[in-house]
């Protein structure tokens, strides 16, 4: 587990995140972003997203992606000096939860290590 101090403020800029289960289908395409490894996605109900490329799966129909796991594109509203926990990194972004228990996706380039375990985070993990 690694505890992180956030060094840069983060908005979330989508009301309404992409959320999806394991083998729920979408409809994928690449778009221009400065972060690699990721594609743009809208799923049945017409809600669109950014999903990391590792987590879905191209099926026979052009366009058509299968997710490989259950997925939430939430974005995390946090400011700085804040300390997370990083539950998962992927494609130069990180999954955190806060002290609070809030959770959501945040640039990795948002994050700076911390030495040790600080007081302020519980372990909430597991």
């Amino acid at each position: 587990m690694k505890i992180r101090k956030v060094i840069k403020s983060h908005k979330n800029e989508f009301q309404v995140p992409l959320v999806a289960k394991k083998g729920e289908l979408v409809e994928g395409e690449e778009r221009e972003t400065e972060f690699k490894g990721w594609l743009w996605c809208r799923n049945s109900s017409g809600i669109h997203g950014w999903v990391p490329k590792p987590y879905l799966e191209p099926t026979l129909k052009s366009g058509q992606y299968q997710f490989l796991q259950d997925y939430n594109a939430r974005e995390l509203t946090i400011e700085a000096g804040k300390e997370v926990i990083v539950l998962d990194e992927e494609s130069s972004w990180a999954w955190v939860r806060t002290s609070l228990g809030e959770e959501g996706w945040i640039p990795l380039e948002n994050l700076q290590d911390l030495k040790e375990k600080p007081d302020s985070i519980p372990d909430l993990a597991g």
